[in-house]
C-alpha cells in the first residue's frame, strides 16, 4: 500500500509563509543541490592545476580527487538524520553556508597537506543529497514523490558543470577566482534560501538520535535500498569518474575523445532520473528496478566485448537504466519510511556514494591480476540480477497489490507501459546481437539496411503485441498455470518428454489442423514450413551473423563464418552448396504450394467464404505469394536471363518483405507466434485432470476441476463479471448441463409469467 503523506519536523525558526509550495520547495532545493554539487566537484575539476602546482605524484593526485568525494558519500547519513529532527530550511542554510566557507579557504592554502584538509571540508557539499532528498519528499505527496524526487536529482549535473566549466574560467581569471567566486554564490544563495524556503507546514515530533539509529538497526529493507543505490548510483559515479582513462587504456582513444564520451554517458544517465521517477508513479518503484536490474544484467555482458560499438551499446544502456533506478529508488524510500525519509535517504545516500569507488578499485585488480577486466562486468551482471531476485521478493508485492486497487484505465495505461517496455529491450536486444553477431556491423550488408530496419520494427510491435495478449486475465492465467504444471516437481520428467512430443506433433507437425481437414492441413504446413526455412536463411545473412567467404588461395571452396568463426568449407560445385544457396528458392515453392491450396478452399468452401474478410483472410496470403513470386524471379533474372531487370526485381522484392515485415504485429500472421506459447494449455489440462474433480452444485456429478473452477472464477471478476449466486457460491460452481437446464427453466418461468398477465388481461 501506498504511504500517506507525513508531515516533517520543523525546525527553529520556520515560517509557515502562506505562499510556500511543493513547486517551490522542489525549484529551491534543485538549485541548491546543484550549487553544492558543483562546489563538491571543483577540486576533481582542478586536479590537474594542483598537480602541477605542487607537482603531486598520481597517487597523491587520486588521493585529492577521492577526499571530498569521501566525505561527501559519509556524511550523507548524518545531514539526513538531522534533516529529520531540524527540517530542510535550517539544515540546507547552514551546509550551502559552511560550504561558501570552505570553497574560500581553498585559494588561502599554500601546500599540499593544508589543500587536502579544505579539500576535505569542501567534501561535505557533497553531502547536500540526502538535505534536499528529505526536504523535497516531504513537500510532496506520495503519488508524485517519484517525479519530484527525479527532477531534484537533476542537480548532480552541478558536478559534470563544475568539470567543465571550472577549468575553462580558471585559464581566464585564475583558479583562485573560481574558489571565491563559487563561494560568494553559496553564501548569498544560503541568504536566498533561508528567506524563501519553508518547512512543510505538517509538523512532527521530532525523532532522538537513538530513534533514528533504531530504524537503521530493525529496518533491513533500509538497507536493501542502499544496495539498489549502491549499484545504480555508485555505477553511474564509477563510470563517470572511471570511463575516461578505461576508453584511453582499452580501446587507444584520446583524452578530448574519451572525456566526449564519458560525458555522454553521465548526460544520459542524468536525464533520465526524472524519467524513472516519473515512471515509477505511475507503475510503482519496484516494477521499474525489476526492469533496471535485469537490463543491466544483459548490457554489461555487452561490455566485456572488446570492441567499441558493443562497449559502447552496452555502456549507454547501463547509463539509461541506471539513470532510471535512481530516480525509482528514491520513490521507495519515503514510502516505507514516511517518518524517516532523512535517515534513510542518508543511508541510501552513503552506500550509493561508496559504489562510487568500489567498480574502479575492482577493475583495478582485475587488470592487474589477469590482465583483463571483463571478469568485473560478468560481477555487475549477476550483482544485478542477484538485486532483481531481492527486489521481486521484497518490494514487488507490494507494488502488484497497488496496481490491482487502481481503476480500470489506469491498470490499462500500466499494461501499456509495461508491454512498450517489454518491446523496448526486445528491440534493444535484438539491435545489440546484430551489432556483436557481425562483428561491430563489420559483415553486415548496407544494402540490406531496410530489411534491418523493418525487422527491429516488427520485433517492437510482435513483443509489444505478445506482451499485451499475455496481460489478458485469462491468457495470465493458462501461462501461469501451464509453466506452474510443467514445473511440478512429481512430474518434471514426463512432462519434459511430453513438451517434446507436442512439439513435434502439434507445432512442427500442425496435427491441430491436420484434424480439422487434410487439405487444410497441409496448406497451412507448407506455408508454415516454406516461412520458416525462409526466415531461417534471410535474417541470420540480413543481420550479418553468416556470411561466405571464398577460400584463399582456393577460388573453388566457399567458407561459411557464423558469427565472424569460421565453421565449414565446401566445394561452390557440390551438391551441398547447391542446396544451400538455393534454400530460398525450396521455400517459395513450399510457400505458393501452401497458398494456391489455402485460396482453393477460400473459393470452395462456402463455410469459408461467408465469412473471409480481406484483411484477415487473403491479404496475408497475397503477401506471403508476391514474396514468393518476386524471389523466384530474382533468381531467373540472374540465372537464366544475365540479370535482365535485376534492379527493379530486387526494389519490388525489398519493398513486399518490408511491407509484409511492418504488416506482422497487425495482422493474422501474429498468431504464428502465439501458437507455441499454447503449448502450455495442454500441461494445465493434465494437471486438472489429476487433480480433485468439482461436484456440480445441482445434481452433483463432477464435471471439471477444482483447479479450473477456482481459476475460471478469479479470471471473471478480473474482468468485471459477477455472478455469485443469491445462496451463496458461484455460477462456476454449476456444471455445463444444469446451467442449459437452468437456462430453460428461467426462460419457461417468463415465458408462463407473460401467458398468465395476458390471460387476466383479457378476464379483465
Amino acid at each position: 500500500m501506498r504511504a500517506k503523506p507525513v508531515g516533517s519536523v520543523a525546525s527553529a525558526g520556520q515560517v509557515a509563509g502562506a505562499t510556500a509550495s511543493p513547486a517551490r520547495a522542489l525549484v529551491l532545493a534543485t538549485i541548491s543541490f546543484t550549487l553544492s554539487f558543483a562546489a563538491w566537484g571543483l577540486v576533481g575539476g582542478l586536479a590537474s592545476v594542483f598537480t602541477g602546482l605542487y607537482r603531486l605524484t598520481a597517487s597523491e593526485t587520486a588521493l585529492l580527487v577521492a577526499v571530498p568525494v569521501l566525505l561527501g558519500s559519509l556524511a550523507r547519513l548524518p545531514m539526513g538524520m538531522l534533516t529529520d529532527r531540524f527540517g530542510g530550511r535550517l539544515v540546507f542554510t547552514a551546509l550551502l553556508a559552511f560550504s561558501s566557507l570552505a570553497a574560500f579557504v581553498v585559494p588561502m592554502t599554500g601546500s599540499y597537506g593544508s589543500l587536502l584538509v579544505a579539500a576535505f571540508l569542501i567534501g561535505m557539499a557533497g553531502s547536500s543529497f540526502a538535505v534536499g532528498a528529505a526536504f523535497v519528499s516531504r513537500w510532496t505527496p506520495p503519488a508524485r514523490q517519484g517525479t519530484a524526487l527525479g527532477i531534484y536529482g537533476l542537480g548532480t549535473m552541478g558536478q559534470s558543470l563544475a568539470v567543465f566549466v571550472g577549468p575553462l574560467v580558471a585559464a581566464r581569471l585564475g583558479w583562485e577566482a573560481v574558489f571565491r567566486g563559487t563561494s560568494v554564490v553559496l553564501l548569498a544563495w544560503a541568504v536566498a534560501y533561508f528567506l524563501l524556503a519553508r518547512n512543510p507546514p505538517h509538523a512532527a515530533r521530532p525523532a532522538s538520535v537513538a530513534a533514528m539509529a533504531a530504524v537503521l538497526r530493525r529496518a533491513p529493507t533500509a538497507w536493501l535500498l542502499g544496495a539498489f543505490y549502491f549499484l545504480t548510483f555508485g555505477g553511474f559515479v564509477a563510470f563517470s569518474i572511471y570511463l575516461p582513462t578505461l576508453l584511453r587504456a582499452e580501446f587507444g582513444l584520446a583524452p578530448a575523445d574519451a572525456g566526449l564520451r564519458a560525458a555522454g554517458f553521465v548526460v544520459l544517465a542524468t536525464l533520465m532520473r526524472p524519467l524513472g521517477g516519473w515512471l515509477a508513479d505511475r507503475i510503482g518503484g519496484a516494477q521499474v528496478l525489476s526492469w533496471v536490474f535485469g537490463g543491466v544484467a544483459l548490457f554489461s555482458l555487452l561490455l566485456t566485448w572488446p570492441s567499441m560499438v558493443p562497449f559502447t551499446v552496452g555502456a549507454l544502456g547501463c547509463a539509461m537504466l541506471m539513470g532510471l533506478g535512481n530516480g525509482a529508488v528514491f520513490k521507495l524510500v519515503p514510502e516505507h519510511f514516511p517518518k524517516d525519509t532523512g535517515t534513510v535517504t542518508g543511508l541510501v545516500g552513503a552506500l550509493g556514494g561508496l559504489g562510487g569507488f568500489f567498480p574502479p578499485l575492482l577493475l583495478g585488480v582485475f587488470h592487474d591480476r589477469l590482465g583483463a577486466i571483463w571478469p568485473g562486468f560478468l560481477l555487475l551482471s549477476a550483482t544485478a540480477l542477484a538485486l532483481r531476485a531481492a527486489n521481486q521478493r521484497v518490494f514487488r508485492p507490494g507494488d502488484i497489490a497497488w496496481t490491482q486497487s487502481l481503476p480500470v484505465a489506469a491498470r490499462q495505461a500500466l499494461e501499456r507501459v509495461r508491454a512498450g517496455a517489454w518491446a523496448a529491450l526486445v528491440t534493444a536486444t535484438l539491435a545489440a546481437a546484430i551489432v556483436v553477431g557481425s562483428r561491430n556491423l563489420q559483415h553486415f550488408d548496407a544494402a540490406l539496411v531496410g530489411y534491418t530496419f523493418a525487422t527491429l520494427f516488427a520485433a517492437f510491435g510482435i513483443s509489444y503485441r505478445y506482451a499485451m495478449w499475455l496481460q489478458r486475465p485469462p491468457t495470465r492465467m493458462y501461462w501461469r498455470r501451464g509453466w506452474q504444471a510443467f514445473f511440478s516437481r512429481r512430474s518434471l520428467a514426463g512432462n519434459t518428454v511430453s513438451l517434446g512430443r507436442r512439439a513435434l506433433l502439434e507445432f512442427a507437425g500442425n496435427s491441430y489442423i491436420f484434424r480439422r481437414g487434410r487439405l487444410r492441413g497441409l496448406a497451412h504446413w507448407l506455408i508454415m514450413w516454406g516461412c520458416l526455412v525462409a526466415a531461417a536463411i534471410t535474417f541470420p545473412l540480413v543481420w550479418g551473423w553468416i556470411h561466405f567467404e571464398t577460400v584463399p588461395g582456393d577460388l573453388h571452396m566457399y567458407r561459411t563464418f557464423v558469427f565472424g568463426i569460421a565453421v565449414q568449407d565446401f566445394p561452390v560445385e557440390s551438391a551441398l552448396a547447391f542446396v544451400i544457396f538455393h534454400g530460398l528458392v525450396w521455400s517459395a515453392f513450399l510457400v505458393i504450394a501452401g497458398v494456391m491450396l489455402a485460396f482453393r478452399r477460400r473459393m470452395i468452401d462456402h463455410g469459408a467464404v461467408a465469412v473471409q474478410q480481406f484483411g484477415q483472410d487473403i491479404l496475408p496470403l497475397l503477401l506471403l505469394f508476391a514474396i514468393s513470386v518476386t524471389g523466384l524471379m530474382l533468381t531467373a533474372s540472374y540465372t537464366w536471363m544475365r540479370g535482365y531487370a535485376y534492379e527493379f526485381l530486387a526494389i519490388l522484392h525489398a519493398a513486399t518483405v518490408i511491407v509484409t515485415l511492418i504488416w506482422l504485429p497487425f495482422g493474422k500472421l501474429f498468431h504464428v507466434f502465439q501458437r507455441p506459447a499454447q503449448l502450455g494449455v495442454g500441461f494445465y489440462k493434465d494437471a486438472g485432470a489429476r487433480d480433485q474433480q468439482a461436484s456440480c452444485r445441482r445434481c452433483g456429478q463432477p464435471y471439471a476441476s477444482q483447479l479450473m473452477v477456482r481459476d475460471l472464477t478469479t479470471v471473471e471478476q478480473e474482468l468485471g463479471f459477477r455472478y455469485e449466486l443469491a445462496a451463496g457460491g458461484h455460477y462456476q460452481d454449476v456444471c455445463p448441463r444444469c446451467r442449459r437446464a437452468l437456462f430453460g427453466l428461467a426462460q419457461g418461468a417468463l415465458w408462463q409469467q407473460y401467458l398468465n398477465e395476458r390471460q387476466d388481461s383479457g378476464r379483465g
